[in-house]
């Protein structure tokens, strides 16, 4: 299974519609699908949300052209719970952070349909970031565990 499987526009033009929602904008193919994708990302703004932060329909184009990625289904919304930790070079914590959040197919880098993805990572000031994410909290808790157990066996 792909992470992003939207459909790719070659050169040739493309009707549609172009949407924000939050910093995101999306070309569609449908008003129906920029309907649909407006009305679920407004359903999981919280009462504090700012009027950036909803979406919205901002143009029709009667056609655009380029490689961009044009959507012609709604993407995919899920729930990712996370897991990330600094280690230090001693192999203690200085910081921890836990959650879930829902996202998006086209949030690329925090979007997953997997059960569980991590990564390790060393930091140029010689900390080491950890971190684990996915869909099954299970997996993620224990993807970070070993990711956290290697990271701290590369400082030894």
């Amino acid at each position: 299974m792909t992470e992003n499987p939207q459909s790719q526009t070659g050169p040739e033009a493309q009707p549609g519609y172009l949407l924000r929602a939050g910093v995101h904008t999306l070309q569609v193919t449908t008003r129906a699908i920029a309907d649909e994708i407006t009305a679920l990302w407004n359903s999981q703004l919280g009462e504090d949300a700012e009027d950036d932060d909803y979406a919205r329909v901002v143009e029709q184009g009667e056609e655009w052209t380029g490689p961009r990625p044009v959507w012609d289904r709604v993407p995919d919304c899920r729930t990712v719970h996370y897991l990330r930790a600094v280690v230090e070079q001693d192999g203690s914590l200085s910081g921890e952070w836990a959650g879930q959040r829902l996202r998006w197919e086209f949030e690329s880098g925090s979007y997953t349909a997997l059960p569980c993805r991590t990564r390790i990572e060393q930091q140029p000031r010689g900390h080491t970031e950890v971190e684990a994410q996915g869909t099954d909290p299970v997996e993620v808790a224990a993807g970070f565990a070993s990711a956290l157990r290697e990271a701290r066996e590369r400082l030894s």
